[in-house]
C-alpha cells in the first residue's frame, strides 16, 4: 500500500519542529556539557553488580574471536615492551619463600614413585664400578712397580734378557697393545705374594660366615650351639677341604682366584693356554709344600726366566698378568735394556 503525500498544511509542524532542533543543536555548547559533567558522580551511581549480572557472559565470550585476536597481536612488540627487570624488581623472594609450605609439597611427592622413574641403579652401579676400577688400577700400577723394584735388585732383567718374556700363545700381546704394557708377561713375586695373602684372607672370611650359618641352623633346630670350631681336628679338616675346593675350583673355571683377580694376575698352561682341573688340583696339592718354602717360592720366581715355583713346575702351569701391568711413573725402575 503506498503511503499518502502529505499536502502543505500538514507538512508545516514537520518542518517548523526540524527547524527548532536544528536551532538547539547550534546553540548548545556540548564542550561546556561535558565540562560540567561530574563522571565521578555518575560512576559512584552506576550499580556495577546490577550491571554485571545483566551481562550473559557466555553469549559474550562466543561472540569473541579469539583467533582473530591472537592474529592481530604482534608478540615481538609486546614482549619489546615488557620490562623484565621491573617485574623481578617488584618480586618478594622473601615473601614467596614464607608463604611456600614445604612440609606439604613434601609430603605429596612420591618419593618410591620418582626413584623408580629416576632409575637409579645403573647410576649407583655404574659410579661404584668406576670407582672400584680406579682404585684397583692405582693398587696394580703400585704393586708392579715392586715387582719391578725386585727384579731390578735381583737382576732379573739382565740376567734373562734374552728369554721370552710370554708364553707362546700370549706373545702378541706386546704388539697389541703397545710396547709399554706388561699383559701376558710372567707375573711377578710381590704381585703373586699378595694375591696369595689376599686368598687367605677370603679363604678365612667365607669360612667364618659358613660357620657361622652353621651355627645359627644348628640352634634354630636343635636347641644346641654347635660350631665348627667346636672340635679343633674337625675344624682343621674343615678348613683344608674348602681351601682345596676354593683353589681348584676357581682355577678350573677361571684361572684366578679371588686374590689373583684383585691383582691383576691369572695361571695358565706353559704355552699360555687355560689350565685343567687336574693341573688345577696339582697345584692346590703342592701349593702348602711352597707356601712353607715360601722362601724359595720369592726366590725361584727371581731365579727362573718363567718365574715357576715349585708348584708350578709340578703342576705345568705359570702365572702372568691379566692386564696392561703399567707400573706407577718411576723411571728408575725401568728395567735396563
Amino acid at each position: 500500500m503506498t503511503p499518502r503525500r502529505l499536502n502543505a498544511i500538514e507538512r508545516l509542524p514537520q518542518a517548523i519542529a526540524e527547524q527548532v532542533v536544528r536551532r538547539i543543536v547550534e546553540i548548545i555548547d556540548i564542550d561546556e556539557i561535558v565540562r560540567k559533567v561530574d563522571v565521578d558522580d555518575i560512576v559512584r551511581r552506576v550499580d556495577v553488580n546490577a550491571l554485571v549480572e545483566r551481562v550473559d557472559a557466555n553469549a559474550l565470550v562466543e561472540r569473541v574471536d579469539v583467533d582473530a585476536i591472537v592474529e592481530r597481536v604482534d608478540a615481538n612488540a609486546l614482549m619489546d615492551r615488557v620490562d623484565i627487570d621491573r617485574i623481578v624488581d617488584r618480586i618478594d623472594i622473601n615473601s614467596i619463600a614464607e608463604r611456600i609450605d614445604v612440609e606439604a609439597i613434601a609430603e605429596r611427592i612420591d618419593v618410591d614413585a620418582l626413584v623408580r622413574r629416576a632409575d637409579l641403579g645403573p647410576i649407583i652401579a655404574q659410579s661404584t664400578s668406576g670407582m672400584l676400577g680406579e682404585f684397583l688400577g692405582l693398587l696394580r700400577r703400585q704393586v708392579v712397580s715392586l715387582d719391578a723394584l725386585l727384579d731390578r735388585v735381583a737382576l732379573y732383567h739382565r740376567r734373562f734378557k734374552d728369554a721370552p718374556k710370554r708364553p707362546r700363545a700370549l706373545e702378541g700381546a706386546e704388539g697389541n697393545l703397545g710396547a709399554s704394557t706388561r699383559e701376558g708377561e710372567y707375573a711377578g713375586g710381590v704381585t703373586r705374594l699378595l694375591a696369595f695373602f689376599a686368598d687367605i684372607f677370603a679363604i678365612w672370611g667365607i669360612f667364618v660366615i659358613f660357620g657361622a650359618g652353621v651355627t645359627a641352623a644348628a640352634r634354630l633346630f636343635t636347641g644346641k650351639d654347635v660350631t665348627l670350631f667346636s672340635h679343633r681336628p674337625g675344624g682343621l679338616i674343615a678348613i683344608t677341604i674348602w681351601a682345596f675346593i676354593y683353589f681348584t675350583f676357581q682355577w678350573s673355571v677361571s684361572g684366578r682366584t679371588i686374590g689373583m683377580a684383585i691383582f691383576g694376575i691369572r695361571v695358565v698352561t706353559l704355552d699360555g693356554e687355560s689350565i685343567s682341573t687336574k693341573q688345577a688340583a696339582i697345584r692346590t696339592v703342592v701349593l702348602p709344600l711352597s707356601v712353607v718354602l715360601w722362601f724359595i717360592f720369592l726366590v725361584g720366581i727371581e731365579l727362573r726366566a718363567n718365574r715357576n715355583t715349585l708348584h708350578d713346575r709340578l703342576a705345568g702351569t705359570t702365572v702372568v698378568y691379566f692386564w696392561e701391568a703399567r707400573g706407577a711413573t718411576m723411571g728408575w725402575l725401568q728395567p735396563d735394556n
